[in-house]
């Protein structure tokens, strides 16, 4: 089993490794507190073409984490992304 601490440090690894992104103190801790972080648009827009390749070439029970996209439903505009652990990450 994977502590959070762990698990955080795994995502940043990802990231870094994948896409070339470091995520922000500030980023690393809304991670670890809720297990969520919102990116704009303008923030993962020069990372999402690497993160989605990883994330197509990447199983998912190999991973920790995952992006989701958010859009407003009233004109289909991109709102934002998610970047969310996985729940059976089995973290402690």
């Amino acid at each position: 089993m994977q502590t959070m601490n762990e698990i955080i440090e795994e995502v940043n690894e990802d990231l870094q490794l994948q896409a070339n992104l470091l995520l922000t103190d500030s980023e690393q801790q809304a991670l670890l507190n809720s297990g969520l972080l919102f990116l704009t648009a303008e923030r993962i827009k020069p990372y999402i073409a690497k993160i989605r390749n990883y994330l197509r070439e990447t199983p998912q029970e190999d991973r920790v984490w995952t992006v989701y996209k958010a859009t407003d439903i009233s004109n289909n505009l991109l709102g934002f992304y998610t970047l969310v652990l996985n729940d059976d990450s089995n973290c402690n």
